[in-house]
């Protein structure tokens, strides 16, 4: 199973770069900064603001996408980022952002139909921050992505936890029935974990700590 997770990791960078690619033909507007790549000066909060100060975007109705990072020697060594919103005449669009290795942020976006509401980003953002991209590790990948219906997550296949106050509280299993959409945080680093909020955990059917103590 760990391995199955790897190669889904690796699929999902492949998948992105097809996207980036995509978007990077189309024939909308683009907009373009620069950040810090060291993940002790990064945060994923302030790099949010810095985006709704740069794009066409009402803040309040953005909802996250995915989120892939990969940090190897203590840097950012790319970041892309996928989001939904409407702009200040009320369109709907879809925002893809790329960092490149020296910190360079280039956003597109282009209308589209329906919005699916997630969460917002600066929820998620703010939950990683409060733990610290350095205390994760020098090197890893990190990807957000989202999921609903029936789920299943159990430690034997990989670690669990739930991400709380900067701290990360091991889980035993996890059960979702679920209609909306849940954000699940897989990091990989020799081995690979998933991550929750406490938010999401509200919403399983059932959630297990490490040595049975039941948390919902």
């Amino acid at each position: 199973m760990k391995r199955v997770i790897v190669v889904l990791c690796i699929c999902i960078a492949l998948f992105l770069v097809v996207i980036a690619s995509w978007y990077l033909g189309s024939e909308n507007k683009s907009y373009e900064f620069t950040i810090q790549t060291e993940l002790k000066k990064v945060k994923l909060s302030t790099l949010w603001i810095a985006v709704t100060k740069s794009v066409d975007l009402q803040n309040s109705t953005a909802n996250l996408e995915w989120l892939y990072l990969k940090a190897s020697d203590g840097k950012i060594r790319s970041l892309h980022l996928e989001f939904t919103g409407k702009n200040s005449q009320g369109e709907s669009r879809i925002y893809y952002m790329n960092v490149n290795p020296s910190g360079l942020v280039n956003i597109y976006s282009k209308s589209i139909g329906d919005i699916q509401c997630t969460t917002h980003p600066m929820h998620i953002f703010a939950r990683l921050d409060e733990f610290g991209l350095e205390n994760i590790g020098s090197d890893y990948t990190l990807d957000t992505s989202f999921e609903w219906g029936d789920l299943g997550f159990n430690s034997s296949y990989g670690n669990l936890y739930l991400l709380k106050d900067g701290k990360l509280i091991p889980l035993e299993k996890v059960t979702f029935h679920v209609n909306s959409p849940i954000c699940r945080i897989l990091v990989c680093k020799d081995t690979c974990e998933v991550w929750f909020t406490q938010d999401d955990l509200l919403k399983a059917e059932e959630v297990v700590l490490k040595r049975n103590r039941f948390f919902a």
